[in-house]
């Protein structure tokens, strides 16, 4: 997805096949290390390339298509565009760019009565192939199972919810504390490493 013509293609794609859509699901990301972060400003533009401008190119692309069906954009973010985690400088600023976007745009679909839902989806550590292999080592606390969040991601984009935390007690309850005590929510994003 670092392509932006492959974006819209993949879009295009879906609307041949299936003449329109009612609901967009942006859930991919480039891979990242996590580790201190080494100023690569090439890693960080990658990132941004796959991590958020795609999300925002294939939104676009979809918009038509979204606004004939009354549909949803489904973005799946992470904690890390909520909170800063040492170790992910590049990944959490494609996930805060993406908080800033797409909430921006809710409020312009609102205020053009355009009826495309926005559901920002805000996870945790999840056990996915490629979320453990890239924190094997690093990450201390325990992943949520994939399944069952996949299923609260769907029900999240149908019920047209603006956000939804999972799992909920370490995505949700650090995000309602961070402008209250951040330093206590610092310390314990620091401990969350080895």
């Amino acid at each position: 997805m670092e392509d932006m013509k492959f974006a819209q293609a993949v879009v295009k794609k879906a609307e041949e096949v299936w003449g329109s859509l009612d609901m967009l699901i942006l859930n991919h990301i480039g891979n990242s290390y996590f580790h201190y972060f080494n100023r690569d400003i090439e890693h960080v533009q990658k990132l941004l390339n796959i991590n958020f401008l795609s999300y925002v190119t294939m939104s676009v692309s979809a918009l038509p298509m979204l606004k004939n069906s009354g549909g949803n954009i489904v973005v799946v973010s992470s904690l890390a565009g909520k909170i800063g985690f040492p170790m992910t400088v590049p990944y959490s600023a494609t996930k805060f760019a993406l908080e800033g976007f797409f909430n921006s745009l809710r409020q312009e679909f609102v205020m053009q009565n355009i009826n495309v839902s926005i559901t920002l989806c805000i996870l945790g550590l999840i056990n996915t192939e490629t979320a453990m292999k890239t924190v094997s080592g690093t990450f201390t606390s325990p992943p949520a199972p994939k399944e069952e969040c996949a299923l609260e991601i769907i029900k999240g984009g149908i019920l047209r919810q603006r956000e939804i935390y999972y799992k909920y007690l370490f995505t949700k309850i650090p995000t309602l504390l961070r402008d209250w005590v951040p330093e206590v929510v610092d310390y314990f994003c620091r401990k969350c490493f080895n």
